[in-house]
């Protein structure tokens, strides 16, 4: 028998197209796993071989990891309040952690409901945390904060229990690894001598210690993405849902969480659904989180959030080395302390400017009480610790800060005054004026911040325990 030229084509043609196809033909469901406080370098994607993260390894083998995906915040209220209404935190009501979008602002799974979409939340809620904005998701269970191990479980119940002739939206809010560390079980534990020690830290038993207590945290957060990835390849939804892992801010440890440096705004951002995204593929195009409910919008074939400020990323999906976005932006309000910075990020530069440099960049409140930090604070109270370690302490600090994030990722080298970076500066000041304008963001002065709550020094009287 002989096939001619064109009936071979017309096939081969078929096949490329038939996962546009099944894109155009179907809504997708969506699990968004968020992590609580889990920084971008800590998982075996981003190049952290030691770490035990096999289930987040698998997506992004399976799917696209994103390598400059920004928050708009390093604090967990404004963070999330930012990826469930695409706008920035200053202008969703819930600039500050402990407050929420106001019950009138449109949000990622009001508008899914409108699609058709069964909508769930199961876990932390922070910058949702009204009657109204709760309502807005047809299932809700919030998280239990004594019993952190129990979230796999939680979200295997949501998905057992959701209509079966629905495409449904899930927010799997985890609250690993956020401390306290070491409550309950883990899959595996990490041996000390073997933590990755930041550059930014000095190398003392105290962080390593620290660190592999956080790296089991995020070893459960990854067993219960797995039993979910299970239960869906069981029932066969696996390929039909569109799989976001990331985290909330970075890690819950000194010049990481709070901050507006790489470490603080850089989250891990990893995308699996066969229908559109190649296998092991990566990106280095900006993104931000204003851009994921955008996106996903559109994915669902669902009406648009009014009054979005990002941009969808669809194009990215189809083709990692598109671009949507030169500029990624995040802000630091208050976090336990007063705090009011904003940074603007672009594939090699980080610009920070700070209206409050005669206060330290003291990390969040459950941070200090920490055997480490109260170690490091010691050995700089007494001279022995190295400058290059002692960023958290110094006050004055900087008003304005330049990074140039190809060469220097964790924003150790502050390039303001290098005459050779003058050009590169008035542009990314610019760039963050014109954002300033168009967001309708201006300093209020200090007198009308919200002041400090826990001690700086101590902890003491700290109630931010689940930031």
């Amino acid at each position: 028998m002989t096939i001619n030229n064109s009936f071979i084509k017309t096939i081969a043609l078929i096949c490329l197209l038939q996962p546009l196809i099944l894109y155009a033909q179907k809504q997708p469901n969506i699990i968004v796993f968020i992590a609580d406080d889990m920084g971008w370098e800590e998982s075996t994607p981003y190049g952290n071989n030691y770490i035990r993260t096999p289930n987040i390894n698998r997506l992004a083998k399976e799917g696209i990891r994103f390598d400059n995906f920004y928050l708009t915040a390093s604090s967990c209220s404004p963070s999330r309040a930012s990826i469930m209404t695409g706008m920035y935190p200053h202008n969703t009501g819930a600039m500050n952690l402990h407050t929420n979008i106001s019950e009138s602002t449109e949000i990622l799974p009001e508008l899914l409901n409108d699609a058709g979409y069964y909508t769930m939340l199961a876990g932390k809620i922070h910058g949702m945390n009204t009657k109204g904005s709760q309502a807005k998701f047809q299932y809700l269970d919030l998280a239990d904060w004594s019993k952190p191990w129990t979230m796999g479980e939680k979200w295997l119940t949501a998905l057992q229990q959701r209509p079966k002739d629905k495409p449904f939206f899930m927010w799997a809010s985890s609250i690993d690894p956020h401390r306290p560390f070491r409550q309950g079980k883990y899959p595996f534990t990490h041996n000390p001598d073997s933590v990755n020690v930041p550059p930014y830290y000095p190398d003392i038993p105290e962080i390593r210690k620290d660190l592999a207590n956080y790296y089991d945290e995020i070893g459960r957060f990854d067993e219960h993405i797995g039993m979910v990835l299970q239960y869906l390849e069981q029932n066969n939804e696996l390929n039909n849902t569109l799989i976001i892992v990331l985290s909330d801010n970075g890690k819950a440890f000194p010049q990481c969480k709070t901050r507006t440096n790489v470490q603080g705004l850089r989250s891990p951002f990893i995308i699996r659904y066969p229908a559109l995204v190649k296998k092991a593929t990566s990106s280095k195009s900006m993104l931000s989180a204003v851009d994921i409910a955008p996106t996903l919008l559109q994915l669902a074939k669902a009406k648009p959030l009014q009054k979005a400020q990002g941009v969808s990323f669809l194009p990215l999906l189809k083709n990692p080395t598109a671009t949507v976005r030169e500029f990624a932006f995040g802000e630091h309000n208050w976090h336990s302390y007063m705090a009011y910075e904003r940074t603007v990020i672009s594939q090699d530069y980080l610009y920070t400017k700070n209206w409050l440099p005669e206060l330290p960049g003291t990390p969040a409140g459950e941070i200090v009480p920490t055997p480490f930090y109260q170690t490091i604070q010691r050995m700089y109270m007494n001279d022995s610790l190295d400058i290059k370690y002692a960023d958290c302490f110094i006050a004055p600090r900087p008003a304005e800060e330049l990074y140039y994030v190809k060469q220097d990722v964790h924003c150790m080298k502050n390039l303001y005054a290098d005459k050779a970076k003058q050009a590169t500066l008035k542009k990314m000041q610019s760039a963050l004026n014109d954002w300033l304008k168009k967001t309708n963001d201006v300093f209020p002065g200090k007198e009308k911040l919200k002041k400090d709550v826990p001690d700086r020094k101590t902890g003491d009287a700290n109630k931010e325990k689940e930031g």
